[in-house]
């Protein structure tokens, strides 16, 4: 089997590889076409696309799209991939996309590394990276298509939009323009400004069709928020004194298709608790409701028999209203006891998100825990089902959840822990390594649960001996085990109950990977120098902020100065991705540093080969492939990036009315005129 350097794998006798290879390879190649799609109904996208690696007999498998197109319906439904082939076609190119892209990330092995964009400031919202350049009096909000890799960018000349939203605030100079949210080609923005009383405006305009939706002045701002699809927009506020005095959240719609405010009130959120958004609650749009969640409590007490549930909501966008709430229930909220140990809120995450495989929707929540009788703290990153039972009212939906505890304050033991299903707990880092992992040197930290894998951002930097910074990408992933060959072994007893977060069930342990890979101490690595170099642009600059996603990696770095232009640095792990001028930075691939698989060299010998293949090509062929196979897997990934590397002319602006001057136009991308973009792979 092909292995790559740096990347330890099972050592299984020869002799027994090549008796399993033959006869596993002639049993499948006799099976007809009807049989195999069967088969591929109860593997996982990955294994479907190694499954064709195998042997030239199945290449159909990821190249005829009549194969693909129910493979990647059922598999991926919930992709960008699967959405662009149901729109063009190229179903067996999504799946190869999907696969190439899932891998690349889980063994940090990214195929761009570029700077897409000098800005003072940005945001970054499902692959479209919308930033604002400010050489006052002049100011731009710039748009770029990241998944597309487009060579245009949307521009909108931002003093000329006041101009046409706000003409009272036309001959101010001092402002703030910031965008808030962008989706389905919205854009929110919020503009503040000072004559002499301070004003807030929330903007809602439509670049490409040169339309301001609307232009509301706004009593609050405090941690406002807009969340919008293509038919109606909420925005929210915590700006609400509720009657026990405590600032609560308030939402109000609007319709897109009428582009008016929705006539009921404003939905008051009474019972929603916390404050930090992505940290104690998140808010998102999916399908025709809006959703609400909290890890938090309306109530505290000190009771350490106490359990702590999520409290999550949804209502129709079309009728937000109280009668129409829908709670989930305490048995399905279910998110820890409060015997468990105290939390390390620092590190904590959540967020809601629909399933790639599935569709349907859970929640997201990362935890840096002190469990009982467990030396140390780890990171463990926790999936819940959102379910919603019919005829569950506001009030049974309400449930007090546990307060935080000190470090080393256990409370008693309580047994009756629900049961957690392994594929819905992921042990992270523990304490083994938590001087390696440094908060305030980790600037981006996320979970990708469609391939099982956990990624930092991470700044190397000794916190004793400060220096330059040195950033690297850390993934961690598992995954489960093979199928054993003798009828005696059983690849895992998952019997007993996981009433403890750090228990793996059947996946085997974490396999760590570090990017850029450490330089060969007998030689230099000229291209690992220079790809040193882009991800920390110069010695003098320091991370500033990081975002991302399931398919790039996005920060800024500055020089830290007040004001300072900022270089924003893309990472993508999309097989796709072909931006207009980037070099060939050769095939580096993530550096497997560390695993937790067990060392017992006689259970290991157990497990049949995994066909696992290299991010970057050759493709993973196992030994036995033939010259011309070895050649074609080889071309894979060339194809799939040479296939998105037209550069569509962007579509015509209409004219503004009144023959007034145009506040958004498409011009040529910054990053034409950046030339540091390198694409990894053959």
């Amino acid at each position: 089997m092909a292995r790559e350097a740096g990347h330890p794998s099972t050592e299984v006798p020869t002799d027994l590889l090549d008796f399993w290879r033959a006869l596993s390879l002639a049993r499948l190649q006799r099976l007809p076409y009807e049989l195999v799609a069967y088969i591929v109904e109860s593997l996982d996208i990955e294994d479907v696309f190694n499954w064709s690696l195998c042997s030239k007999h199945f290449e159909y498998i990821i190249r005829e799209d009549r194969f693909c197109k129910p493979v990647v319906a059922a598999k991926v439904p919930g992709t960008l991939e699967a959405q662009q082939a149901l729109e063009i076609g190229g179903f067996s190119r999504a799946l190869r996309r999907v696969a190439k892209r899932r891998s690349a990330l889980s063994q940090a092995s990214p195929y761009f590394l570029g700077i897409v964009a000098c800005a003072d400031s940005y945001e970054f919202f499902e692959g479209k990276l919308c930033y604002i350049i400010e050489a006052r009096p002049q100011r731009w909000l710039r748009i770029l298509d990241t998944n597309k890799s487009t060579s245009w960018e949307l521009v909108v000349d931002i003093p000329m939009l006041i101009r046409a939203a706000v003409p009272q605030a036309s001959d101010c100079r001092k402002y703030k323009f910031k965008v808030l949210y962008q989706a389905a080609g919205i854009v929110s923005c919020l503009f503040s400004f000072a004559t002499p009383d301070t004003e807030n405006w929330l903007l809602i305009i439509n670049p490409q069709t040169h339309q301001i939706l609307s232009k509301s002045r706004l009593d609050s701002i405090a941690r406002i928020f807009v969340r919008n699809n293509d038919r109606f927009l909420y925005y929210g506020t915590h700006s609400w004194e509720g009657a026990d005095g405590l600032r609560k959240w308030v939402l109000k719609g609007f319709d897109l298709n009428t582009l008016s405010w929705l006539t009921q009130p404003r939905m008051y959120l009474a019972n929603l608790a916390g404050s930090d958004i992505g940290s104690t609650v998140c808010f998102e749009i999916f399908g025709d409701y809006f959703y609400g969640l909290s890890n938090q409590s309306l109530f505290e007490a000190d009771d350490p028999e106490w359990a702590s549930h999520y409290y999550c909501f949804r209502f129709p966008l079309n009728e937000p209203r109280l009668d129409k709430f829908e709670i989930m229930i305490k048995e399905d909220s279910w998110r820890r006891n409060h015997s468990e140990g105290p939390i390390d809120d620092r590190w904590g995450f959540l967020s809601l998100e629909i399933d790639e495989t599935s569709g349907n929707m859970v929640i997201l929540e990362c935890r840096k825990e002190w469990l009982r009788n467990q030396r140390g703290s780890k990171r463990t990153y926790y999936t819940t089902d959102v379910v919603f039972r019919e005829g569950v009212t506001e009030d049974q939906g309400i449930v007090r959840t546990a307060t935080r505890r000190r470090v080393g304050d256990y409370p008693q033991w309580n047994p009756q822990i629900p049961f957690r299903r392994p594929e819905y707990v992921h042990a992270g880092d523990d304490s083994s390594v938590a001087s390696l992992l440094v908060r305030s040197k980790t600037h981006f930290c996320a979970y990708i649960r469609s391939c099982q894998t956990f990624i930092d951002l991470i700044d190397e930097t000794s916190t004793e001996t400060p220096g330059p910074q040195q950033l690297r990408l850390r993934t961690g992933y598992r995954r489960l085990p093979g199928t054993p060959l003798g009828p005696d072994k059983s690849v895992s007893d998952t019997s007993s109950a996981l009433s403890e977060p750090q228990a793996q069930g059947p996946y085997q342990g974490n396999r760590i990977f570090i990017w850029p890979p450490n330089n060969d101490s007998l030689k230099t690595d000229s291209t690992l120098d220079t790809v040193r170099r882009l991800l920390n642009v110069n010695d003098d600059q320091i991370c500033t902020t990081a975002t991302g996603d399931e398919r790039s990696v996005i920060y800024a770095t500055c020089d830290g100065s007040k004001g300072g232009v900022k270089a924003l640095v893309l990472v993508s792990f999309d097989p796709a991705v072909h931006f207009k001028g980037m070099e060939h930075g050769g095939n580096i691939l993530g550096q497997r540093v560390s695993d937790e698989e067990p060392s017992d060299a006689n259970n290991r010998s157990c497990s049949p080969p995994m066909l696992q293949f290299s991010p970057k090509g050759p493709l993973g062929a196992v030994d036995t492939a033939s010259c011309s196979r070895a050649e074609r897997s080889k071309n894979l990934s060339s194809i799939d990036a040479t296939a998105s590397s037209i550069h569509h002319f962007p579509p015509p602006l209409p004219r503004p009315p009144g023959g007034e001057d145009s506040w958004a136009t498409y011009t040529p991308a910054m990053h034409l005129e950046i030339p540091r973009k390198l694409y990894f792979g053959q």
